[in-house]
């Protein structure tokens, strides 16, 4: 390992010290936080207009109020 490559890790390793993740992540601090990006990006599959994107949350939103609204819930805390 040469030398710039060597201050160039020493360098990396201050920016990205211990604790980062959390404070990016948990903490919501993206000035003293990092956020890890790209975990997921395998899952993406095609690119939508975010018109379609939100159509699509609306209408899946819709389809549960309609499903639990059918649903028939006990009341425990009655007594008989």
């Amino acid at each position: 390992m040469n030398s710039i490559t060597k201050l160039f890790n020493i360098e990396l390793m201050s920016i990205l010290g211990k604790g980062r993740a959390k404070k990016g992540m948990f903490e919501g601090d993206l000035v003293e936080g990092e956020l890890e990006m790209g975990q997921v990006a395998w899952y993406v599959h095609s690119i939508k207009p975010v018109a379609q994107i939100l159509n699509e949350i609306w209408q899946g939103f819709r389809f549960e109020k309609q499903r639990i609204s059918q649903l028939i819930f006990l009341n425990f805390y009655e007594t008989s």
